[in-house]
């Protein structure tokens, strides 16, 4: 079964690549088809550096995906962000894939806000490997904003890979670079509507949108779409006090389902 597994990896890696190489995380992400790059929360670590310095309090998180009922594709992923006056720091881990195929990130990264502007920078050490090939290493440096154009009406982008970082010397290859911007338009506190371009350096486009609407307090219900390939997204919020669960479930038109629960938990300074 592990042969036939790995040639799997080997014929869609290259455009699972692709599509994955923003290291989307979080249940609420999830939930909106990945629509997240004006969301302020603890997985703007992954999603938009930017965000992390909406965060008033310290936070601890972890998240988990299962890509497809395949083992070997799952993803996890867990991060943790220290909030001061000063700025707010984070660092995070994220590995998908198993002893064949893997790509983890292990990053550091610094946000703050200025009144309405939050802006954040972030380095990566990005890990590939392949059990016949063996392990390439590469460091990206990320990027990333969301500006606040009016109470209602937000404004978010992010770079990652910024130097475009080389995995291998002699043949040149790159790590993927991907540049994503997007707005969010909040008609009530209730109700979030978000849309956002995701352009990976060598894919087409991905067009993402998404809803957020909390149906009674603390309990939130999501929706979302994402393009090439298509995929439909829905998502369940639970957040009493300082604790977060979230879940979302996506169909993926050409390999499948996707589950995706995290969790959260705040700290006041």
């Amino acid at each position: 079964m592990k042969p036939l597994i790995f040639l799997f990896v080997l014929v869609i890696c290259g455009h699972a690549l692709g599509q994955t190489s923003s290291f989307n995380l979080g249940g609420r992400s999830g939930g909106m088809g990945g629509a997240s790059v004006t969301l302020g929360d603890e997985y703007s670590l992954f999603n938009n550096i930017g965000g992390l310095g909406r965060l008033e309090n310290h936070a601890a998180f972890a998240a988990y995906q299962n890509r497809y009922g395949v083992t070997e594709f799952q993803v996890i992923g867990a991060g943790a962000v220290y909030a001061s006056n000063f700025g707010n720091t984070g660092v995070g881990f994220y590995k998908f894939g198993d002893d064949l195929y893997s790509e983890q990130r292990i990053h550091l990264a610094f946000s703050n806000k200025f009144q309405m502007v939050s802006l954040g920078v972030g380095l990566d050490l990005l890990q590939y490997n392949i059990s016949t090939v063996g392990t390439k290493r590469a460091l990206a440096i990320q990027f990333g904003g969301i500006a606040e154009i009016s109470p209602a009406l937000r404004f978010g982008a992010h770079i990652h890979n910024l130097n475009q970082a080389k995995i291998n010397d002699e043949t040149g290859e790159r790590a993927p670079t991907v540049m994503k911007a997007g707005i969010s338009y909040l008609p009530s506190k209730e109700l979030i509507l978000t849309a956002e371009i995701e352009k990976d350096l060598d894919f087409d486009e991905v067009f993402k949108a998404g809803i957020e609407y909390e149906i009674v307090e603390n309990v939130y219900l999501r929706t979302g779409i994402s393009t090439e390939p298509f995929l439909g997204a829905f998502g369940l919020g639970f957040h009493p006090k300082n604790f977060k669960f979230d879940y979302a479930f996506s169909n993926e038109s050409r390999l499948g389902n996707i589950h995706e629960i995290s969790f959260a938990y705040s700290f006041d300074k």
